[in-house]
């Protein structure tokens, strides 16, 4: 069961992509440093709960984005980037750096050389569109599709190909909640062969206090998966997680409930209940 958890454990919901400001409807060119000041703001708007999520099971790590320095990603790299190509309507009223229906693409190469040999590699981004759900509010969300391809080739290892295909990620306001699904998958292309993660999350999020959307509240998680393909098999986890109340850094309310396959097709379930006091693992308990 160790290799389906550690795939669980590997799920990185933070999405790069490029957005800009002002209003356009015919195609027409960025520069890709333009739009790095965007970079953080968008990937803010799909971890605004990272930490509840963590703490519920699966961190949700930030990736790496080029350009996010303005520049380069590595002292060491030199990126080459193409104009951004962006078609639709870059209007942001209420100035959140999201557009409100916006589709780019656009590719940066990189490359580097030392006494130990070279690397080079691109990052490209096909069809990003990025929507902003309702433009006079700058808390209302994020919804975004497209995939991103990473490339990288070394002088003595061949070449990595990385695909992260974003079918549906959305964070939007709902009322006096927010309502988030994320679904995608990845797929790694090596000399070794070929591995594919697959992801669903869909749920809730209930702030405490409205005027305080980002700090306490309670996480719901209706419909959770993960799968993927490893060398023997696939494996597979299944999850829900039921109004688990994030409370100044901890969890204390809350349910949640994973069962999983691992590549040797052995199976297991573990549930979690959370209180003030404790966390209980399948009967177990820990103080929280």
């Amino acid at each position: 069961m160790k290799k389906a958890w550690v795939g669980l454990a590997s799920f990185i919901t933070l999405l790069v992509l490029l957005a800009a400001c002002g209003g356009q409807n015919a195609a027409s060119s960025v520069d890709p440093k333009v739009t790095a000041s965007t970079l953080n703001t968008v990937s803010e708007q799909l971890q605004k709960i990272q930490q509840p999520l963590a703490l519920a099971g699966f961190p949700v790590e930030p990736v790496g984005a080029p350009l996010s320095g303005g520049v380069a990603p590595l002292d060491t790299a030199s990126w080459n980037c193409d104009e951004v190509q962006v078609t639709g309507n870059l209007t942001d009223v209420d100035r959140d750096n999201i557009p409100v229906d916006a589709t780019y693409n656009g590719k940066c190469t990189w490359s580097y050389t030392s006494a130990g040999g070279s690397v080079n590699g691109s990052w490209e981004f096909k069809n990003m569109e990025v929507k902003d759900p309702n433009d006079s509010d700058p808390d209302a969300g994020i919804s975004v599709t497209g995939s991103i391809v990473y490339t990288i080739s070394a002088s003595d290892s061949g070449t990595i190909t990385w695909t992260w295909n974003f079918d549906k990620h959305s964070f939007v306001k709902n009322g006096a909640t927010y309502n988030f699904d994320y679904e995608g998958s990845w797929e790694v292309s090596s000399d070794g062969g070929t591995f594919s993660f697959n992801y669903t999350l869909i749920g809730t999020w209930a702030p405490d206090d409205a005027s305080d959307p980002w700090g306490d509240g309670v996480l719901n998680v209706t419909s959770g998966s993960f799968s993927g393909s490893c060398d023997s098999g696939s494996w597979n986890v299944s999850f829900t997680i039921t109004n688990a109340h994030y409370s100044g850094g901890r969890i204390i309310s809350g349910s949640a409930s994973f069962t999983g396959t691992d590549c040797d097709g052995n199976s297991a379930s573990i549930s979690v209940t959370w209180s003030a006091d404790q966390v209980c693992i399948n009967g177990n308990c820990y103080p929280n």
